[in-house]
Formats: C-alpha cells, sequence, structure tokens
C-alpha cells in the first residue's frame, strides 16, 4: 500500500498543495533513511539539472526522444519553460517536504511547426506505508499535461516522443564539385538543392560520386530545415532526399559557414541509410557552397 494521496487541494502564495500522507502523523518528523533500513530513492538534484532517466522520490523529470522541444511545469500560479534536447532528460520540479504536503506540477508540451507528439509515458515512485521499500513503475501511457503530485515520498518520470515534421522553406543552395575524404578517396557533390518547381515539386537535382559510383538524384523527394540529428544546430542547413537512378536512397545535410568553403562548409551524406562522412559531416576539402535566402521558382 502506498502513501495515500488525499484529494483535498489547498491553495496558497506557493502554488496548489495536494495533501499528502508520508506514513501517517506519527511519523512527520522521521528520517528518510532509517538506521538499518534499505535506502529510499530520494533526488539529490536541483531544478535544471540533467536527469537520469529513472524516477526518483522529490522530483519530476522529463525524458525527450525523436526532437528537441520545450516544456511548460505549472506549479501554482507560477510557469516555467524548460528546452529539452532530443535524447535528454531534465529535472523540472523538486519538492523534498516531508510535512504531509505535495506540490501539484503540471507538464505539458508546448506545440511547435517542427514536430508533432506521438506519446507520453508515466512512471511513477512511491514510498509505501510502514516500510523504506519503494514501487516503481511501470511506464504507462498519459495524456500531456497531466498534474501530478511531488514530495520527498513521491516522485514522476515522463517520457515523451515526437516525430520531426518537415519545415516548409523558399530558399535555395547551390554547390559545385564539393569534395571531401572518404577511406583516403574523395567523394564529390555537385548540384543544387531548394527551389519550387512551376506546378509543384521541388527544383533540385545534385550528384553524389562515392567509391567511383554516380548516385544522380534527378527528382528530389524532400527538401527544408533540420529539425534534429547532424548540422540541425547550425542556422540555416538544410536536408533534401531522394533516390538515385542507379535506386540508391540519397541524404545529402549541407550548412554555409561562409568563404571560402574549404574548411568553413560541411557536407553530411548517407548512401542506403549509411553514413559515409562520419556521425557528424565533413568540412570541405575543395569547393564551394552558397545559401540563397530568396525564393526560387515560385513562392
Amino acid at each position: 500500500m502506498m502513501k495515500p494521496l488525499l484529494g483535498t487541494i489547498v491553495a496558497g502564495a506557493a502554488g496548489a498543495l495536494i495533501l499528502a500522507c508520508a506514513g501517517g502523523t506519527s511519523d512527520t518528523s522521521s528520517p528518510i533513511r532509517p538506521p538499518g533500513a534499505p535506502s529510499r530513492t530520494l533526488t539529490t538534484a536541483t531544478v535544471g539539472d540533467v536527469g537520469d532517466g529513472v524516477p526518483n522520490e522529490g522530483e519530476i523529470e522529463v525524458c525527450k526522444y525523436g526532437t528537441s522541444g520545450t516544456f511548460r511545469v505549472t506549479i501554482g500560479a507560477t510557469q516555467s519553460d524548460f528546452p529539452i534536447a532530443a535524447s535528454t532528460c531534465k529535472v523540472v520540479a523538486v519538492d523534498k517536504s516531508t510535512n504531509e504536503t505535495a506540490t501539484s506540477v503540471t507538464v505539458a508540451e508546448l506545440t511547435s511547426p517542427v514536430y508533432t507528439l506521438q506519446s507520453v509515458e508515466r512512471e511513477r515512485i512511491d514510498n509505501e506505508v510502514g516500510t523504506t521499500i519503494d514501487d516503481i513503475g511501470p511506464l504507462t501511457p498519459v495524456t500531456d499535461g497531466v498534474a501530478v503530485p511531488v514530495n520527498a515520498y513521491h516522485g514522476d518520470l515522463f517520457v515523451y516522443h515526437n516525430q520531426a515534421v518537415a519545415v516548409p522553406v523558399c530558399d535555395f543552395i547551390t554547390f559545385g564539385r564539393l569534395v571531401a575524404s572518404l577511406n583516403g578517396q574523395k567523394v564529390v557533390i555537385s548540384g543544387n538543392i531548394g527551389g519550387n518547381q512551376p506546378g509543384g515539386g521541388i527544383l533540385s537535382e545534385f550528384h553524389v560520386v562515392a567509391n567511383g559510383i554516380d548516385n544522380h538524384v534527378a527528382d528530389v523527394a524532400t527538401y527544408g530545415a533540420i529539425n534534429s540529428g547532424p548540422l540541425s544546430g547550425l542556422t540555416n542547413s538544410r536536408i533534401s532526399t531522394g533516390i538515385a537512378k542507379n535506386g540508391v536512397a540519397v541524404e545529402v545535410r549541407m550548412w554555409d559557414g561562409g568563404e571560402p568553403g574549404k574548411g568553413t562548409d560541411i557536407v553530411y551524406v548517407k548512401l542506403n541509410g549509411v553514413e559515409i562522412l562520419g556521425p557528424n559531416g565533413q568540412y570541405l576539402d575543395q569547393g564551394n557552397m552558397q545559401y540563397h535566402a530568396n525564393c526560387r521558382g515560385p513562392g
């Protein structure tokens, strides 16, 4: 039996509090770790710390997968926003009080045009009545924006999964004979990506020549901003994908880092899902790319 959380809500300057029994009125002054008893999983973190990916009493932690995102945390009348990078966790609320109250915390992801919410799961940890053994989990699907209590005996872990959405952009990049090295051999990339074809479609075409094979993408499937993964943190970085004439699935990511191109511009390539220039791309050995902020073709 877990420590009961009574439904009475108390409004105060510190925010909405939910009455919570921490083992009954007789043990409110008991130490969190009684002598000779197993340790309870009480957080040592403060708000804003990197999380450990597991539920801990005394904290609310959020883990983010798929894309980066921003979360609004509401405690009473106070709201705080927390940006959380993809594949990381962050502690967003802490209450280690033992005075039979629990802070009510609401976590909700802010909407964005660059991702859609796929799922939210919640994993609780609670201290059981009359013992120091913790009751944990399991991960359970919940709706976004659910309010949960937290104090020295109760905590929550939220796990969010998002799907990136291609952001339409009206700009383009031109490039000629970009050269990088792969196992001592040249990878040569040339063409252009971005722009609108009359009547619809993307006004793009490019070649990726690797290991003597020309992967020629004449019909580009996608072009847009990079929401996550390699080069996603660079302003005006762009991604384009398509199927080459030889049947190879090609993905290129580019960033114009300024002149002269060599040592400033970065290119990243996948062929049939395999990275060929490292996990973060490479600076150019030769060539130059030019990012054009204006729209090419019909606006």
